[in-house]
């Protein structure tokens, strides 16, 4: 068995010569197993071995006894022991989880933190091809896709499983050639619980009917999928880059004319890059997708992140409402606003500036009061210059498929009359002619990490 899990371990690259590795030890055939191939193997790979005991709470005097037979195991070995205690009832209680769920979350955190604690590369656990049948088996029965398919990676960021190739009964039969005492969890052996009922009924009903090779068959069928779903995710990712416009903004088209099961891996590659993998289900990525054929504006909130779609581009990130603010406009000096600075000079004539953050007014066309700095308000009106005439703000965006970060720069108004839009133009009616005999500039600068296109 040891030479397996040698050949395994190789072929997948679980563990390099010098590694360092804490195992998680239940005090269970599998995790004692594990324990002590691993320390077979430690010398000749150079491997600096730890284990973890996580006591989860659940089975009283028995669950204290499993963690005094783990301490004692790990002592005759001389493998440092990292212990943890867990009230995994009252977790699964206040989360409103099944006991496995909150076991497993649980289990992992801890082993992570055993691992910061002892400076370990991995984590190993001792999962099994019978657990991954049985993996397979829920997932199945759940309805995943194919990534759930897939069942228990060999190697999956810093978890590994070395005996993913080993049957149960192949391990078994390891301790009692080494004659390694284990202990006993009797909860496996209860008819409760989902993975309970899969190796105890289905499973065997299985292999008596179905397929005597039913777990191997199980295991070379995930592997297959695996195979599958690490090409489609391939090439989702190479359809994503092509498709990128931006930090997490993307061109929605092509996006859109993907197959389905490209778009769908692309759209979750998508919302994993902006930090929302943990919480995004199925549901959420098909609303995305189907948020690539709304109406530009349309947006939606979703666990971690928000989306949402800007003409050709979809976006994925934090959704800001700009803050609302009316300032009194200097016309001589700094006007400073949240978002950033309106600096303003009189000028004489023939100082004439074209540049989109810059205006030049005619002073003598401007109101002598009420000139203000503001964000946008519903009813606002603007003659863009050289337009036929006035028209609402939002039909001038709208027309200028201007992005939500501009449609949000604070604009320069005298009531609901706009008189200079920033990265555009200003209003015809305070335009500079030949006759202008004084120049007012307004130059716009944003605040160091504002938003400008």
């Amino acid at each position: 068995m040891r030479q397996r899990v040698t050949d395994f371990i190789a072929q997948h690259d679980l563990l390099r010569a010098g590694s360092s590795v804490v195992a998680g030890v239940s005090g269970g055939a599998d995790s004692v197993a594990l324990l002590h191939t691993l320390w077979s193997l430690a010398p000749a790979m150079g491997l600096r071995l730890y284990a973890a005991h996580l006591n989860h709470g659940i089975r009283g005097a028995a669950a204290d006894a499993d963690e005094e037979f783990v301490r004692g195991l790990c002592e005759f070995y001389g493998v440092p022991l990292y212990r943890g205690h867990a009230d995994v009832p009252s977790l699964a209680h206040s989360r409103g989880q099944t006991l496995e769920q909150a076991g497993r979350d649980a289990r992992y955190g801890f082993l992570e933190e055993a691992r910061r604690y002892f400076g370990a590369d991995v984590i190993a656990v001792a999962h099994h091809m019978d657990d991954q049948a049985e993996t397979l088996l829920l997932h199945l029965a759940r309805g995943a896709g194919l990534r759930g398919l897939t069942g228990m990676r060999p190697k999956r960021g810093r978890v590994i499983r070395p005996l993913l190739a080993l049957r149960r009964s192949e391990i078994e039969a390891y301790l009692l050639q080494e004659g390694l005492a284990f202990c006993t969890d009797e909860t496996n052996l209860l008819r409760e619980g989902t993975r309970n009922r899969l190796r105890l009924d289905v499973l065997p009903y299985l292999a008596e009917y179905v397929n005597p090779a039913i777990v191997p068959s199980l295991s070379a069928t995930a592997e297959l999928l695996a195979q599958d779903e690490a090409y489609l995710c391939k090439e989702a990712a190479a359809a994503l880059a092509k498709a990128r416009r931006g930090e997490h903004a993307y061109d929605r088209a092509a996006l859109l004319a993907l197959p389905p099961a490209l778009q769908s891996r692309a759209v979750r590659m998508a919302l994993a890059e902006a930090g929302a993998a943990q919480d995004i289900a199925r549901i959420h990525v098909e609303q995305v997708s189907a948020l690539l054929g709304a109406r530009t504006g349309a947006r939606l909130h979703l666990p971690g992140t928000d989306a949402w779609v800007e003409y050709s581009l979809l976006h994925i990130g934090t959704w800001k409402e700009a803050a609302a603010f009316a300032l009194p406009l200097e016309r001589s000096g700094e006007t400073s606003t949240p978002q950033g600075a309106f600096f303003a000079e009189e000028t004489p004539p023939g100082s004439l500036v074209r540049e989109p953050f810059t205006a030049c007014f005619d002073a003598d066309k401007l109101p002598a009061q009420g000139l203000c700095v503001r964000t946008r308000l519903p009813g606002d009106r603007f003659f863009p210059l050289n337009a036929p005439g006035r028209r609402k703000l939002k039909e001038f965006f709208i027309d200028k498929k201007a992005p939500r970060e501009k449609r949000d720069m604070p604009l320069i108004a005298c009531g609901q009359e706009i008189l200079f839009v920033p990265g555009y133009c200003i209003s015809d009616t305070v335009k500079v002619e030949e006759k202008t005999a004084r120049i007012l500039r307004v130059t716009y600068m944003p605040r160091e990490g504002a938003e400008q296109i």
